[in-house]
């Protein structure tokens, strides 16, 4: 029997409620808020920001989320119990206020067996999917540890910057094109500094080319 009597905290709870719901539509678009919005859910959520480290989201009394937004990226559907039972969907948290603002991107899907299984994605406002997301990160460190000392790197923030290409340019082709180049600064933390690292995506008919330009910032 599915045990739903899981611990949450207040915060993470308040983090989990108001949201807008993106994407398509439910048969009862209700149903997804009141799931979202459940003690259950929550203790899901919980569990998922515990393993964030520090570098990403820091939690302190000044904590602060203004609501999230669900997209739904494979319908979802619920039993008659109102527990889902197929689907997919990514949830961004913004949060500020502990020196670190930035938004927790969070994965949801669930199984056959309607176990809810949650995978956390890069912070920020990347536009990468979670498997370009691990392709992405490996660039990011090689362009972060080129020439340092230390072998390690993590993940602290992404940020979209625009679509195209800068150099060597490629035109932005518009929102009709679902080949649409596009750019991101994915900002590192390893070896007592904090490094920018500029990114091109290239989409192709076969993936997605991920360009390293150089240029990093370290500051």
């Amino acid at each position: 029997m599915r045990n739903r009597l899981l611990a949450f905290v207040t915060l993470l709870l308040m983090i989990a409620q108001p949201y807008k719901a993106c994407a398509q539509a439910l048969a009862d678009p209700n149903q997804l808020l009141r799931f979202t919005s459940s003690a259950f859910y929550a203790g899901i959520v919980n569990r998922a920001l515990a393993v964030i480290p520090p570098t990403v989201f820091q939690r302190c009394p000044s904590l602060v989320s203004n609501g999230s937004t669900v997209t739904q990226i494979i319908p979802v559907t619920f039993g008659a119990d109102g527990f889902p039972n197929s689907g997919l969907w990514h949830q961004r948290f913004p949060v500020s206020g502990c020196g670190n603002d930035t938004t927790l991107n969070l994965f949801f899907s669930v199984t056959p067996a309607e176990v809810v299984n949650a995978v956390i994605g890069a912070p920020g406002s990347t536009h990468a999917d979670l498997v370009l997301e691990r392709d992405a990160l490996t660039y990011a460190k090689i362009g972060a540890l080129t020439g340092a000392l230390c072998k390690s790197a993590e993940i602290k923030d992404t940020k979209f910057e625009n679509y195209g290409v800068r150099n060597p340019p490629i035109a932005d082709p518009g929102p009709g094109s679902h080949l649409r180049p596009w750019w991101e600064i994915w900002t590192m933390v390893g070896c007592g500094d904090t490094i920018e690292v500029p990114l091109d995506f290239v989409p192709q008919l076969r993936g997605t080319q991920i360009i390293q330009p150089g240029g990093v910032t370290e500051y």
